[in-house]
């Protein structure tokens, strides 16, 4: 008997469940600002911009500036080319590849500017054509890029520039060790994707 009501509470409780959207607005919240919280609170997204903004913190004024730039210019291609042709396929494991190079190289407190050109050119391409908005609307849609795009260039260009204040020696073993860590993560959610897309087919 136990077995038969335990059994009817989860299906119960399976049915009540509503479908998860990745890249849905948040509820109740649309348009450019909904578009703004989207760039930021997706995991993969928020640990790319993160990762990105403390590569180029340790680059020369100029430099990260203009490699800040770049992202930019990546990043406006990629969302008028999603809003295009749509989704890219794997443009969330490039995004995660980026993103673990980026990790080993702040672990390893290497940054050569080139990389610093590419992989900003990368996540802003990738990160971009991972940001399709799942709205009714075109006008909606539109919205959210633009919102999207301010979002990731805003917050990448404030966290260049404060994490210039994290070049003293302790910082640097924290920002060494957050290096690592991004590699970590990034590294086991691209084995995951890989080994899930495996197992699906």
């Amino acid at each position: 008997m136990r077995g038969l009501v335990l059994a009817a509470l989860i299906a119960g409780l399976l049915m009540a469940t509503s479908p998860a959207w990745a890249h849905a607005p948040i509820m109740g919240i649309g348009g450019v600002f909904g578009g703004v919280l989207h760039a930021l609170l997706i995991p993969e997204h928020g640990m790319s911009l993160v990762a990105l903004g403390v590569f180029l913190g340790r680059q020369q004024s100029a430099t990260r500036r203009w490699e800040v730039m770049t992202f930019a210019v990546a990043l406006t291609c990629g969302l008028v080319l999603i809003a295009l042709v749509g989704e890219a396929a794997f443009a969330a494991d490039c995004l995660l590849a980026a993103t673990a190079v980026l990790g080993l190289l702040i672990a390893t407190n290497w940054t050569p500017p080139l990389l610093g050109w590419l992989l900003a050119a990368v996540i802003g391409l990738a990160l971009a054509l991972d940001s399709p908005p799942e709205v009714g609307s075109t006008e909606e849609a539109v919205r959210m890029l633009i919102g999207s795009g301010l979002g990731a260039a805003i917050a990448l260009a404030l966290l260049a520039e404060s994490a210039v204040w994290f070049r003293g020696t302790g910082p640097l073993i924290a920002t060494r060790v957050l290096g690592s860590w991004i590699t970590a993560i990034a590294i086991l959610v691209l084995s995951l994707r890989i080994a899930t897309r495996w197992a699906t087919g």
